[in-house]
């Protein structure tokens, strides 16, 4: 494996299986060195040979699951996914072990010197989620995880004539005939409904099992355990509740008027869920081919900054992008990163929709973080707590609007409109789906058909507008399992909305001072793990949502803006 950054592209990178014996024979070498070391110097010294091997171990996980997901038809991908689902749980049985000797240790006060306290909060944050006891049940998670991708994947929805996945059919959803987008969500909608039975035993199986290792670990519910997973140190449940109670207070109320709105610039009373457009032509799409977006996005990088510029210079000359959609591949977008190489990798599936863009620089947000934390020295460093993770994309989204004429030529600030809109309506549609996972762990038993009816009571109290027509499947509560992130990532959803009240900070700084703006986030991408969450937006200036009148303040600021856009001249 490579040491330092060098030019290599994606596929002359180097695979081959980790043998679960090596690794084993490894770290019980390490860990008598360690227990047996004299002084602090030789702990530091064997600390680091362990995390040289952890982003071996950690760069083998995310190659496999990358390649699985490009094509999870492709036999010889699922086969190795597979195969590190199986050793896995081994493998957080030894880094378990290796945890609670660090922990333990008599220098505990000089690692914190070299590597700050975060290092060992981590590690003992961590050693709450693990007992050799759950390592079956791992095993299990992960292949009802596989299970879902596969299925989500696999999906063929036959539609005027063609055959689409998920990610295919969204041109037709967004197109400016009614009749066509209400046919396509029909269309999509048949096919949940068609695998309602299998999506309905996967969650449930997940659920319960779930709540098994929960449980076994001592904890009430899984949605304890589930914050601990995340590493959430510095708040809990009881402050998102308050943060979900804030959003029902000061942002559903906007979004009714901007409902409104979107009544007189449609013409159409009522608007329904399958009316996803804003204006009558259609929403922005983006000009030209996937190579030329790139071009665009590249020259926009290079002129936004010389260290975005050698970002993406790198991304697309080492081939670190994966973005037309395709049969096989699973739907969405997402970044992976290599530590080993120090290299991140973008996933997106364009499909012709202003997605394609705020996609690519969503996930360029992640990747641009992972870059410049690449030279931190752990690990756990290099990339942010996850809610942080996503103030770096989402707010990437809001720092490149300058260029997106680049983009949507002469439709730029109807982009600009729509985003902005969008993403304030994105923060109940995230607190609905964060109320009703903690609902679901709560109520471990309930049934396929009271879960439903849960999302349904919920939707009514954060997304009071929403009205499917005649939709079976979604006004029968199904709308949820669209959601791939109950899942795979249970509890995650709540970040973005945390995250988005950050991004609108910076977008509201960046309008008053573009470059004081850029210098706090670049060091809080520069910073990555090293700090918490509540840390980490101090050292960028930013306000804590938690934090009395955050919320409300910024939400004010947002709505006047969009009040003051004249949409007839745009």
């Amino acid at each position: 494996m490579p040491k330092s950054d060098k030019a290599i592209k994606f596929s002359e990178f180097h695979y081959e299986r980790i043998s679960v014996v090596e690794q084993k024979e490894l770290l019980n070498e390490r860990l008598e060195r360690f227990n047996n070391a004299q002084s602090a110097e030789e702990q530091i010294a064997v600390i680091r040979e362990v995390d040289r091997t952890r982003r071996q171990y950690m760069y083998h996980i995310n190659f496999t699951e990358l390649n699985f997901e490009r094509d999870v038809r492709n036999e010889e991908a699922r086969a190795e996914k597979k195969y590190h689902d199986s050793i896995r749980p081994d493998l957080e049985e030894i880094d378990d072990r290796w945890k609670q000797a660090v922990v333990a240790s008599p220098f505990k006060e000089e690692l914190k010197k070299e590597w700050g306290a975060t290092f060992l909060d981590k590690l003992e944050m961590e050693l709450k989620t693990f007992h050799p006891g759950i390592k079956e049940m791992r095993k299990q998670e992960m292949d009802l995880q596989t299970g879902h991708s596969e299925l989500m994947a696999g999906a063929k929805i036959e539609f005027e004539g063609g055959t689409y996945n998920l990610d295919g059919m969204e041109p037709f959803q967004k197109d400016p005939d009614r009749s066509v987008r209400k046919r396509a969500w029909e269309a999509k909608f048949a096919w949940y409904e068609e695998n309602a039975d299998a999506f309905d035993d996967l969650y449930d199986r997940m659920v319960k099992l779930r709540h098994r290792i929960a449980t076994t670990l001592g904890y009430g519910n899984f949605a304890e355990l589930a914050y601990l997973r995340l590493g959430r140190i510095d708040y809990g449940p009881g402050e998102v509740a308050e943060f979900r109670r804030q959003i029902v207070k000061h942002v559903v109320p906007v979004i009714r008027k901007l409902h409104g709105q979107k009544k007189k610039i449609l013409g159409l009373d009522p608007l329904y869920s399958y009316d996803g457009i804003h204006f009558k032509e259609g929403n922005p799409k983006p000009r030209g081919t996937p190579d030329e977006i790139v071009a665009a996005t590249q020259e926009m990088y290079r002129e936004m900054s010389p260290e975005s510029g050698e970002f993406f210079d790198i991304m697309v000359d080492e081939e670190l992008l994966d973005l037309v959609n395709r049969e096989g591949k699973m739907p969405s977008g997402f970044c992976t990163n290599f530590p080993p190489y120090k290299r991140p990798y973008i996933f997106c599936n364009f499909n012709g929709t202003d997605r394609d863009v705020r996609i690519l620089i969503h996930e360029a947000g992640h990747a641009f973080q992972f870059y410049s934390g690449r030279n931190q020295p752990l690990l756990d460093y290099m990339k942010s707590t996850r809610e942080t993770s996503e103030i770096h994309s989402m707010a990437m989204e809001v720092l490149t609007w300058p260029w997106m004429e680049k983009f949507f030529g002469g439709e730029a600030d109807r982009y600009r409109y729509l985003h902005a809109g969008s993403s304030l309506a994105f923060l109940p549609w995230g607190a609905c789906g964060d109320h009703f996972q903690h609902w679901v762990y709560e109520n471990p038993g309930a049934t396929p058909q009271e879960r439903k009816q849960q999302w349904r009571e919920l939707e009514s109290v954060y997304l009071p507008t929403l009205n499917y027509d005649d939709l079976a499947f979604p006004k029968a509560g199904g709308a949820w399992q669209m959601i791939p992130h109950f899942y795979q990532c249970p509890f995650y959803f709540i970040d973005y909305v945390i995250a988005q009240t950050c991004a609108f900070q910076y977008w509201i700084r960046n309008e008053e001072n573009p470059g004081e703006t850029w210098k706090s986030y670049l060091k809080l991408c520069q910073a990555g793990g090293s700090l918490h969450f509540k840390q980490l937006i101090e050292l960028a200036g930013l306000q804590s949502p938690f934090e009395e009148g955050c919320l409300e303040s910024i939400v004010e600021k947002v709505s006047a803006w969009l009040d003051g856009v004249d949409v007839a001249k745009l």
